[in-house]
């Protein structure tokens, strides 16, 4: 193994550089549109704890509205995995992690219309940003065969 040089101490910095501002604009997007929607707070501090918070609960909770529907259309329980469940999970996880944090929170406060609204944007925008992803394979497909032959000789 090499050593640590300055080389990969840049490429690290730069990652999450890159990282940082995406978070930060994402975040601050999110902000506006939950103050539009009703989003109240008591200090700036309450309002950072918030978005922490959402940030690193709703990074899992996106994984798995991802993964769920691709799962279900490889499996053939689905025809597609960028339909209407994608949309209704997201939906329905983002609201719930909203109300649990304004439920928790009594810095924060924000009505379940608000909080509604809010998740179903979100959904119908990543849902928009997956339009282009390409469908998983069949599980009984040639190129699902491929895939897995390919993971067992790595191993």
């Amino acid at each position: 193994m090499g050593g640590f040089t300055i080389n990969k101490l840049k490429t690290i910095v730069i990652c999450v550089t890159v990282l940082l501002v995406m978070i930060i604009s994402f975040t601050f997007f999110e902000y506006i549109l939950l103050k539009i929607l009703g989003l109240q707070y008591d200090t700036m501090g309450s309002l950072l704890f918030f978005f922490v918070i959402y940030t690193f609960l709703e990074i899992p909770l996106s994984l798995i509205t991802r993964a769920i529907p691709r799962a279900l259309k490889s499996t053939g329980i689905l025809k597609t995995s960028k339909g209407l469940v994608p949309i209704i999970l997201n939906t329905g996880f983002t609201f719930i992690l909203i109300k649990l944090i304004d439920t928790f929170m009594d810095s924060i406060a924000i009505s379940w219309k608000g909080a509604m609204l809010f998740a179903l944007i979100t959904a119908l925008t990543h849902w928009l940003l997956e339009e282009k992803s390409e469908e998983p394979p069949m599980a009984d497909s040639e190129e699902f065969k491929r895939i897995e032959e390919k993971i067992i000789s790595k191993k």
